[in-house]
């Protein structure tokens, strides 16, 4: 496929040397830089906060936060970080104030889920085991994608009401297998979700209601809408990890980001190679965002080789601690 759009990998000068497991990554009003980990070497701080040319600033949420997943950053640069482990959202102000709590900490909901093993979940429900990400609307609406340990998108008010939630296990349509990533249409509203497992976008309006699927997507892991354009990050099936559906070494598709036309879900453009380790390619990617300026921001999650997974099994392009786990695009022409 020849790419419709270009990008090209776009400087950027860390001041961290060590920028492990990035699970999510936003930018504020300013276009500094916000980004999860859940290894925080040197600062044991699950949130990091960068200028705009990563530069470290200060950081956050070190003895609130337990497992830092996703985060957004509403209009009013307030920041709604997602604790998979602790099952809630905390909403913290830009200087890591924190405003406010949505959900139960350490009570995640009772749907038979064993272990957040989604395919343990015997049926949804409305309250948090095990959420993923977060997206917000321009009205302060959130929507949080609920997919390690339940099969649910939720709806959340301004003010951290609960409004609505939909989506149940399974492969049919409007039904969920990991809930990963959640991206807001900011012209009208839609809801796209990361069906990771079933390797799908599932496209919904506001109220829950389905609108279109997308296949052909690998592993999706998080999604923006930015004017007529869809960006997707894929963790692709060399990676094996999280109770995966399918068996390890049957399909090869490698770790990339996408891009899509919103109105027809043409694919435009392809970032990355079969190379996770080359310039501008990825092992793992798992968060994305833009800036103002229409720059691509891709995060990678890291985890140690003795850990759960299993990667390239014939030992070609792995991981090694100079990969970048956060790099920065930008369209060419």
């Amino acid at each position: 496929m020849e790419d419709v759009l270009k990008f090209e990998q776009a400087p950027i000068d860390f001041t961290l040397s060590k920028m492990p497991d990035v699970a999510g990554v936003a930018v504020d009003s300013k276009d500094n830089i916000f980004y999860t980990t859940r290894i925080c070497p040197g600062f044991g701080t699950p949130v990091i906060v960068m200028d705009s040319e990563g530069k470290y600033m200060y950081g956050f949420g070190a003895g609130i936060i337990k497992n830092a997943h996703g985060l957004c950053i509403d209009n009013n640069d307030d920041v709604f970080v997602v604790d998979a482990m602790r099952n809630c959202i905390f909403k913290f102000s830009p200087m890591g104030e924190l405003l406010a709590t949505i959900g139960e900490p350490d009570r995640p909901c009772d749907n038979g889920c064993v272990n957040y093993d989604f395919r343990t979940i015997k049926f949804s429900n409305d309250s948090f085991n095990h959420p993923a990400k977060i997206d917000v609307t321009d009205q302060g609406d959130l929507y949080i994608a609920d997919g390690y340990g339940n099969a649910r998108v939720h709806h959340y008010s301004k003010d951290g009401r609960h409004i609505k939630s939909w989506g149940n296990p399974g492969d049919a349509s409007g039904e969920f297998n990991v809930v990963h990533g959640i991206g807001i249409d900011r012209q009208n509203n839609d809801v796209y979700v990361c069906d990771r497992e079933n390797e799908r976008i599932q496209v919904f309006d506001a109220d829950g209601g389905l609108k279109a699927i997308w296949g052909d997507i690998w592993r999706p892991t998080d999604i923006c809408v930015r004017r007529d354009y869809v960006y997707v990050s894929e963790l692709g099936e060399l990676l094996y990890i999280d109770n995966v559906l399918f068996e390890p070494g049957t399909r090869r598709h490698h770790s990339q980001c996408r891009v899509f036309d919103k109105h027809t879900g043409k694919e435009l453009a392809r970032i990355g190679s079969a190379d996770g380790g080359a310039k501008g390619s990825f092992f793992t990617a798992h968060g994305l965002c833009l800036n103002s300026k229409d720059e691509l921001l891709v995060s990678e999650v890291f985890i140690p080789y003795a850990d759960i997974w299993i990667a390239y099994p014939e030992g070609v392009g792995m991981s090694s601690k100079s990969h970048p786990c956060l790099q920065k695009f930008r369209r060419v022409g």
